[in-house]
Parts: C-alpha cells; sequence; structure tokens
C-alpha cells in the first residue's frame, strides 16, 4: 500500500456516537483517502462526506419498519443515487459499518457490490447482520440465528415493528445477500466474542479479522479532579457507572436497585442518564445528564473508585477501557464482549443478575480487602491505544488489497 488507498466508509452516522467517531478516525489514517457516506443526524466529521438520506428518508423507512419489517430494505433511490457518487469516486476499498438505522436499501447496495470487484471490509457492531430482525439477542438468550429465525420474541425492540410476518423472509434475505460476494467480503468485529457468533451463524465461512476499538490515551489518563469536592464526598467510596443511552438491556434497572442497597460509605454515581430516569434514583445518588466531553468523562473516572457494568448484552465495552485508562478498576456483569478488556488485576467479572455479587464487590474494595492498583489497570488499558486500532485496520487493508492484486 505505498499509495493512498482511496476508501468508502458507509455508515448510519458521520463523527457522531462511537461508530461516527470510529469512521472519522479510519478516515484520518495516514495513507487513507477516505470519503464517507452516512444516512442520518448531523455531520461532526469535516471529512469528504455524502449524506445519502434526508430526514423524510429517515422517517419513511421507519414507517415502512413498523408497519412492513422492511428495515434495511427501502430508500431504494436514495442507495442508487449514493451509489452514482460512489461510482464517481471509485474507491480501492469499500469499508461497511452499520447498515441499519433507517436510511440505506443493503439490497440495492450489494447488488452494486456483486457487479464490481471492489474488495469489501465490512465491521459488525452487533448481529442485526446475521438475523431476521434484532440487533441483540444475548439478553434474551434466543439463538433462532443459528438456523433461521420465525417468531422473533423482539418485535418490540429496535428497529421496532408491528408486523412480524416477515421475519424468517428476512433472515433468507440477508443471507442471500451477505453471502454473495464470496472471498471479497472481509468481516472484522471488534471481540472475540462477536467472532464466535460470527462463526456460528450463515456468516460462518467469511474471513473475520477481530480489531479492538481503541481510545485515545492522550484524553483517557489520570487527570486532577476536583469531582469529589464539588460533590462533598471527599470521604466516600465513589463507584460509577457510564453508557450513552440507558436501557433496560444496558442495566439501567439494576443500577435504580443498585443505588438502593450501596454499602456503606459508597455512593453511585450515573452518566448518561435522560431527566426522566433520573427520577427512577434515589437522592443519594449523583446523576448526571449524557456528556460529549471525554476530559470531563476522564476526570470523573478519576476521581471514581471503581466503575460498575451492569450491562446485559454487549459486544464491546469502551467504557471499560476508558475507565482503566484513568486508573480506575471494573466491576462487570459477564455479558458478551465486555469481560475481554477485564483481567484479574484489573477488576472483578460478575454474573449476570448477581446485584448481591455487585454490592459484595463494591463492599469488599470499600473496605480494603479487595484493591487493584491503578498502575495495573493503566498498562492493561494501554492495549487499547488508537495506534494499535489503526495498526489493526491498516494490517487488515494491506492484507485485503494484497489478496485482490
Amino acid at each position: 500500500m505505498m499509495h493512498s488507498v482511496k476508501t468508502a466508509f458507509v455508515n448510519t452516522v458521520s463523527g457522531y456516537g462511537s461508530t461516527g467517531r470510529l469512521i472519522d478516525q479510519l478516515s484520518r489514517m495516514d495513507g487513507i483517502q477516505g470519503k464517507i457516506y452516512y444516512g442520518r443526524k448531523k455531520n461532526l466529521s469535516d471529512m469528504d462526506s455524502y449524506r445519502m438520506t434526508d430526514f423524510f428518508g429517515n422517517v419513511n423507512q421507519a414507517l415502512q419498519t413498523f408497519l412492513f419489517d422492511k428495515h434495511a430494505f427501502c430508500n431504494r433511490k436514495e442507495t442508487e443515487r449514493m451509489i452514482e457518487d460512489l461510482k464517481q469516486f471509485a474507491p480501492d476499498l469499500i469499508h461497511l459499518h452499520n447498515l441499519h438505522g433507517y436510511y440505506l436499501d443493503a439490497e440495492v447496495l450489494f447488488e452494486y457490490l456483486q457487479s464490481v470487484d471492489t474488495p469489501v471490509i465490512w465491521t459488525l457492531h452487533d448481529c442485526w447482520s446475521f438475523t431476521g430482525h434484532c440487533s441483540h439477542y444475548e439478553a434474551i438468550g434466543c439463538d433462532q440465528w443459528k438456523t433461521l429465525c420465525h417468531d422473533c420474541p423482539q418485535l418490540d425492540q429496535y428497529p421496532i415493528t408491528f408486523n412480524g410476518k416477515h421475519v424468517a423472509e428476512n433472515y433468507e434475505r440477508k443471507k442471500k445477500l451477505f453471502t454473495s460476494l464470496g472471498d471479497r467480503l472481509h468481516i472484522a468485529v471488534p471481540s472475540q466474542w462477536l467472532a464466535d457468533q460470527v462463526r456460528e451463524s450463515f456468516l460462518g465461512n467469511t474471513d473475520c479479522t477481530v480489531v479492538a476499538n481503541g481510545i485515545s490515551l492522550d484524553t483517557f489518563q489520570p487527570r486532577p479532579s476536583e469531582f469529589k469536592k464539588k460533590h462533598h464526598i471527599e470521604n466516600r467510596f465513589l463507584v460509577t457507572a457510564c453508557a450513552s443511552i440507558w436501557t433496560k438491556k444496558k442495566g439501567l434497572d439494576q443500577l435504580v436497585e443498585l443505588a438502593k442497597m450501596m454499602p456503606e460509605r459508597s455512593v453511585l454515581c450515573v452518566i448518561g442518564v435522560t431527566k426522566s430516569q433520573i427520577r427512577l434514583f434515589p437522592k443519594t445518588a449523583i446523576c448526571i445528564e449524557r456528556t460529549d466531553n471525554a476530559m470531563q468523562l476522564a476526570e470523573i473516572y478519576t476521581a471514581s473508585d471503581v466503575f460498575v457494568n451492569p450491562t446485559l448484552e454487549e459486544t464491546f465495552s469502551l467504557v471499560n477501557v476508558e475507565s482503566q485508562a484513568c486508573g480506575c478498576p471494573v466491576i462487570t456483569y459477564r455479558s458478551g464482549g465486555s469481560v475481554e478488556m477485564i483481567t484479574e488485576k484489573t477488576g472483578v467479572i460478575i454474573n449476570k443478575n448477581d446485584l448481591a455479587g455487585m454490592r459484595d464487590t463494591i463492599g469488599r474494595m470499600a473496605s480494603g480487602e479487595l484493591v487493584f492498583s491503578a498502575e495495573d489497570c493503566i498498562e492493561n488499558a494501554s492495549h487499547y491505544a488508537l495506534a494499535n486500532m489503526y495498526d489493526g485496520y491498516l494490517k487488515l487493508y494491506h492484507r485485503v488489497l494484497g489478496d485482490a492484486e
């Protein structure tokens, strides 16, 4: 890869949220001339970009999904226009990310990909690509996706639909489309857990590489913090939890209960809650609405004595890495890829729904019975530096383009 590689990135959002920030970062890698194709929300990246679907197109697909379960199988004209721009860009490599999210017709896209010889990498951030409907299934323990999705128990979950008649049809449709590129398709995943899921799915024969997500260690590192002083808890044991969106599957209900049973001298801080969710917590909890201020997060992580993650399903947990990078150990449920960045020196893994076990572990840490060093946490987090992620993707790009030559 001596020349600049023209790479087209396709994702729901650009520069926004975890996947949007990721493609913005990848498009800035040395040796990459990137263009971002996206379909929703404001573009927060200053890289070359193309929005394929406007607000009304997003609403149209949301309605088509709700009424007819046509998620990612409508907005044909918008996708065709995007492909015309893609042809003009003439990429050496096409790097797909989330194709779901109310913006794109995956069938039109893959029919185009079948017609060209451009190599394709698809980074999976969830399980939508190999199910008949849902993007996650771990919390309910469903394994229909291994054979054929049919009577879906999660029609009321994203992408919400009123019509469950097409689940099996959508499964077969995806299977036919997403296996149609043969060895030109290369899958990347952020965790070994997701790689194992892919291996058991209809994508199991597709080349699959684990490239862990990375964080900025310039941002997430121990920082001077007035957080405890500001909240008058200098002598308290601070337990922190953080999510961009709190849901039942992210562990919201678990946190509310944990807040009511915190060990003596301990206080819970929850980051990312909405105003209505704040009312669910006892007044003893510190509740902070969503923030995109990474420096503020780093200061809170630094002030924290332990980070808790009660997630019930997860492909990879950046917050587990961010907190360790600031010297804070982690207690996490044994959920998907959430455990992969935790070692015996940096935290504790608890079985899902074991709130008593989580409370007891917090108590042991607060009493000094169980101790983790900030240095061990920081050293472990260093394996997830952005530079390592870039290196992983560049090696994958080099291999894929080498295979194509």
